[in-house]
């Protein structure tokens, strides 16, 4: 019987690094691992069809993930609801969705990962890897 998808998504501000980042690295491992979780990201003070960062895109390249072709999404480019899970990079992004946008608490987790805009490439490698490690720790909770 084929498992349905089930999806998750990563939020920061403006979804140009931290939550591309997160996105894709998650894709890139959940597909080599065979897990049935696709993530998506977006900022909560975004502007659709913007690049991803060019340090942020630079760092995912050296661990072999392709955010080239990446477009960032507003928040309400989504409907929430079908998000499993949404993973904030702050306690400030948490509190807006839980507070104003009105997502249940328990539909929402905090990775507490910097935003390393306007950083340097080393900055943003140190992120990368903050991502790498949140992302395994989920990506570990849907194996079994």
């Amino acid at each position: 019987m084929m498992q349905k998808v089930k999806y998750i998504a990563f939020v920061c501000t403006g979804n140009t690094c931290r939550s591309p980042m997160a996105e894709t690295i998650f894709n890139k491992e959940a597909e080599e691992r065979g897990i049935n979780v696709r993530a998506y990201s977006f900022g909560l003070a975004a502007v659709s069809g913007m690049p991803a960062s060019k340090h942020a895109v630079e760092v995912c390249k050296e661990i072999g993930v392709d955010l080239s072709g990446f477009k960032s999404h507003f928040i309400y480019d989504y409907d929430i609801a079908d998000f499993e899970k949404i993973y904030c990079m702050s306690s400030e992004h948490y509190q807006i969705l839980t507070q104003s946008v009105g997502l249940a608490e328990d539909r929402a987790e905090v990775l507490d990962i910097a935003d390393p805009y306007g950083g340097s490439v080393e900055i943003y490698r140190m992120c990368r890897d903050m991502i790498k490690l949140a992302v395994e720790e989920i990506l570990r909770s849907y194996e079994d």
